[in-house]
C-alpha cells in the first residue's frame, strides 16, 4: 500500500533531476527544432509533395530560406515566426483546422533563438558520418600515456 502512495512523489521528482538548459544555451537544430518543425510542419511542409502546402518546404534549408519562411539571423523578417506568433486564424501555423495545438511559449523561443543564430540545418543522426571521439587523457602510474 505504502508502495502506491510513495510512486506519485517519486515521479514528482524524477523530472527534478533532469538538466535544464538556460534560455542563453545554444539551440541545436537536431535537439530542439527538428522535433517540433516534425510534429507541427512537416506534415503540410515537409517532403511529401502531394500533401505540401503553399508549395514551402520546410525540411530543407535551401527551400526555407528560398521561401522566405526562414532568414537566417534575422528572426523579425522570418516568415515562419510571424505565422507561428501570429493571432489571425487565417494566417497563425498550425491552423486552426489542423487539429495541432499551437506552439507553447518556450517552443516559440527555440524557433527564434535558431533562426537567430543562422537557423542551420543539421543532417539528421541517422545519416551522419561517424566519427571516433578523442581519447581521454589518462594520468596515473597504472595508465601509461
Amino acid at each position: 500500500m505504502t508502495r502506491y502512495l510513495l510512486a506519485p512523489l517519486a515521479l514528482s521528482f524524477a523530472g527534478a533531476a533532469t538538466p535544464a538548459r538556460g534560455a542563453d544555451a545554444p539551440v541545436d537544430f537536431n535537439r530542439d527544432v527538428r522535433p517540433i518543425l516534425t510534429t507541427q510542419c512537416y506534415a503540410c511542409h515537409g517532403p511529401d509533395e502531394r500533401a505540401r502546402k503553399a508549395g514551402l518546404r520546410l525540411d530543407t534549408k535551401a527551400d526555407a530560406i528560398a521561401g522566405k519562411a526562414v532568414v537566417p539571423g534575422k528572426p523579425a523578417e522570418s516568415e515562419l515566426l510571424r505565422r507561428l506568433t501570429s493571432e489571425d486564424p487565417d494566417e497563425v501555423m498550425p491552423p486552426p483546422r489542423s487539429k495541432k495545438p499551437p506552439l507553447s511559449a518556450g517552443q516559440i523561443d527555440l524557433v527564434r533563438r535558431w533562426i537567430a543564430a543562422g537557423a542551420d540545418y543539421s543532417e539528421h543522426w541517422a545519416f551522419a558520418k561517424l566519427t571516433r571521439p578523442a581519447l581521454p587523457a589518462v594520468r596515473g602510474p597504472a595508465f601509461p600515456a
